[in-house]
């Protein structure tokens, strides 16, 4: 057997161990299933190609489809267009779907003021999202080439940003509808890859650039930990699994902790002084963390600063104010911390879309169809009612209140104002215009953290349920005269409501 015989061999058993690890990273973290179709973002070059070429090779084995979303960022002129073309005629030839999308990033960067790095990545996902809405009623997943040497860059790059433990866990294998099935292979070892599929790919010339901050961490931090420690970067996967572990960890203590100590309007929150002190530091920092993120619905550029200025603001005079990002404030109120986030609710008919998802993000829902275990579990939870859905007429939604809101206050069927409601429940004119409201046209079903309409409750002729759990609630056993439901037990606790990733 000849020299180069033996290097076929060894590179076709690198190659299929390359492959067989890939697709146990694939089944470790639950990516795919049977039917999935998959949108590969593919630039044409190595990582990406990898990832198509073992998604195409993988098909039999997980039951998924694949298409091909490349984006052209109107950045490095016929180099770009190179790129396309041969992305565009790989697919071809092997009759994938492949949609090539024009961007000019350049153009983006500026409108908006970010770097030419950011706007390129938000623009990839838009790209790939907007594909994504033509396949309506599948279960569609996106997937991108991140491996292990852009895992190490993200987690050094975001250390020496500043950061916290999110941020060191760096790239998750698995975010929402994203998949990134490469993320334990090394580059090295996608080149070899491709070297022994006979694969070509195109080179990007501006990675070699160290005008970017992240190529700077490429080719001058890594190598430096390599000649430490050849496995530098998988050590450091492992060690942003475990810090991803403690995280969500600190999230679940988080999300109890503002369950215990706040209660949330439709634009504020407001934490409860007493409370919020008899907790350990680490959970007052990652709670308000997470408060910020809800009001503002995103925790980008939000701050351990901006965390440590409201935690000052406790020990403030009543009335003093922080400034915060996304338009929010913290005020200092006589029972604590009063966070606004300065997003004036419209009413469900006449708001925006991100208006209603601002609104219906802080909630849960489930609709009951087998109640027949559940009739004896109906909640007497403060923040998680249950609803006799058929009763609902013109679908329900999640709004502020507006002239002729009414309720059923009792079992007769009496009608009450809502506002003449508030006024006996003394609830103070200020809070009036925040509470959240779960309404049926005029009809409100509950004002959230206080009573449900008697027209909607659970009973024996009920035939399916609506379960609505406010997430940014505090939960008590508390019952009134119209919390409880004959007297039976409760629902489920469904714990957090994550609202990053």
């Amino acid at each position: 057997m000849t020299e180069h015989t033996k290097d076929q061999i060894r590179q076709k058993y690198d190659s299929y161990k390359t492959e067989a690890n890939i697709q146990d990273f694939i089944r470790v973290n639950q990516m795919i299933e049977a039917g999935d179709h998959l949108i590969a973002g593919v630039s044409g070059g190595a990582d990406s190609m990898c990832l198509l070429l073992v998604l195409l090779q993988l098909r039999e084995v997980f039951g998924h489809q694949v298409s091909v979303v490349h984006v052209e960022h109107g950045i490095r002129g016929e180099d770009a267009k190179r790129d396309a073309e041969f992305v565009r005629s790989f697919c071809e030839r092997r009759s994938i779907k492949c949609h090539i999308c024009h961007r000019n990033v350049p153009e983006y960067a500026r409108m908006y003021g970010m770097s030419e790095e950011e706007a390129g990545r938000v623009v990839r996902y838009e790209a790939f999202r907007e594909e994504k809405k033509k396949y309506p009623g599948q279960n569609v997943k996106i997937a991108v080439a991140h491996h292990l040497q852009d895992h190490a860059e993200t987690m050094l790059f975001h250390l020496v940003r500043g950061t916290g433990i999110r941020g060191m866990a760096a790239i998750a294998p698995v975010c929402g509808d994203v998949i990134r099935p490469l993320l334990h292979t090394g580059r090295e070892e996608i080149e070899a890859y491709l070297a022994s599929a006979g694969q070509d790919y195109c080179v990007d010339a501006t990675n070699d650039l160290d005008r970017y901050s992240r190529n700077k961490i490429r080719h001058q931090v890594l190598p430096a930990l390599y000649a430490v420690n050849s496995h530098a970067a998988e050590h450091m996967y492992q060690t942003a699994r475990q810090l991803q572990e403690v995280g969500d960890y600190l999230e679940k203590q988080a999300a109890a902790a503002q369950e215990a100590c706040c209660r949330f309007t439709a634009d504020a929150v407001c934490i409860e002084k007493e409370l919020f002190f008899r907790l350990d530091p680490v959970i007052q920092s990652q709670m308000l963390h997470r408060i910020l993120g809800i009001l503002a619905g995103s925790r980008k550029d939000l701050t351990r600063e901006h965390v440590h200025r409201i935690r000052e603001l406790f020990d403030k005079q009543n009335g003093r104010q922080v400034k915060l990002p996304y338009k929010m404030e913290a005020v200092r109120v006589y029972s604590g911390v009063e966070i606004h986030s300065n997003k004036n609710v419209k009413n469900a008919d006449n708001g925006t879309a991100d208006d209603r998802d601002h609104l219906e993000k802080q909630f849960s829902f489930r609709i009951i169809e087998d109640i027949s275990e559940h009739m004896s579990q109906i909640s007497k939870k403060k923040y998680t009612k249950c609803f006799d859905y058929d009763k609902i007429k013109h679908g329900f939604c999640v709004r502020s209140r507006r002239p002729g809101d009414y309720l059923v206050i009792d079992v007769s069927g009496s009608r009450q104002k809502l506002k003449k409601y508030l006024v006996n429940e003394k609830v103070p004119a200020k809070e009036r215009e925040r509470l959240l409201l779960l309404a049926d046209g005029a009809h409100i079903m509950w004002v959230v953290g206080y009573r449900i309409s008697s027209y909607y409750k659970v009973d024996e002729h009920t035939r399916k349920i609506l379960e609505v759990t406010f997430c940014g609630g505090r939960e008590d056993e508390r019952t009134d005269s119209c919390n409880d439901f004959r007297g039976r037990g409760k629902c489920k606790d469904y714990g957090d409501c994550r609202t990053d990733q």
